[in-house]
């Protein structure tokens, strides 16, 4: 069997942000509105999250091998307020508006590049730093007011590297419904669609002349465009006033330039699976 590294480790926990990103989505709404939740049970007013979640993840985009791995997420709101600070695995966003169903404001992430990978051929590329992410998002929030826990969310999420390792940009359109289904479960289903620039594409997806010679692919360069579309149910269990635990699955389908790469074409997959589960305490 191969000996995985300690490094290899790290980074296949720490590069769960995707997963931990749908399991918080999975959770957020119903853990941080759980004193609304109609259990005979004495509920406190819990606009704070904090958890952990665990799953399987492709070992790089466009993979068909697969690790696993797990990421933090947590959620403060601020009392009597709108504005709140999120953590997901990598990613740092603050919502700085104090409006009943508009969001807006910073976000930041840490995106882990492409390295050690088990395709052997993938592995002889050129390795893709790490980078350092600044943007922003924009997004609604309606919720029913007779019932909180019926909600729908969309955001719209801009990233830049700043670092210049990988000078990339992407653009991220989210939507997700929650929909109660009995006093103890909730169901929630998520999709979006990804735009990267042309930086993004070919840096993750294009193969130079160097990488050529040394993998045995084919050259190939990657436009801007849509690079993928993503689906995601899940479900959401209310253990108590505080626990919950969660569910959810990630179907992923690259297209455009990143389906067509010589990188998941010849060595990968264009349907990409995410799945993982999160326990949350509520507060």
């Amino acid at each position: 069997m191969e000996k995985i590294g300690i490094g290899r480790r790290l980074k296949g926990a720490m590069v769960l942000a995707l997963g931990a990103l749908m399991i918080y989505g999975v959770m957020m709404a119903s853990a941080a509105r759980a004193n609304e939740f109609a259990l005979p049970l004495e509920m406190g007013t819990q606009d704070h999250i904090v958890g952990v979640g665990v799953g399987m993840l492709p070992d790089y985009e466009g993979s068909d091998d697969y690790t696993f791995g797990v990421a933090p997420f947590f959620r403060y709101q601020f009392s009597g307020r709108q504005q709140y600070i999120t953590f997901v695995a990598t990613e740092l966003r603050a919502n700085i508006l104090n409006h009943k169903w508009l969001r807006f404001g910073p976000s930041f992430n840490y995106r882990f590049g492409r390295d050690d990978v088990d395709d052997h051929k993938v592995d002889k590329m050129e390795e893709i730093d790490d980078a350092f992410e600044v943007g922003g998002f924009i997004g609604v929030e309606f919720v029913d007011s007779e019932n909180p826990r019926k909600r729908f969310v969309a955001n719209l999420d801009v990233l830049q590297d700043v670092t210049g390792n990988q000078n990339g940009l992407t653009a991220t359109l989210t939507a997700r419904v929650w929909y109660p289904i009995s006093l103890m479960f909730d169901f929630t289903l998520g999709g979006a669609v990804c735009y990267a620039n042309s930086n993004y594409m070919d840096t993750f997806f294009g193969v130079s002349g160097h990488d050529a010679r040394r993998s045995g692919l084919h050259t190939y360069r990657a436009g801007a465009g849509i690079k993928d579309f993503r689906i995601n149910p899940g479900i959401v269990m209310h253990l108590g006033a505080h626990w919950h635990l969660a569910a959810g699955v990630q179907y992923k389908r690259l297209v455009g330039d990143a389906e067509d790469s010589p990188v998941v074409d010849d060595r990968g997959d264009a349907n990409q699976w995410l799945g993982g589960i999160g326990l949350a305490y509520s507060w």
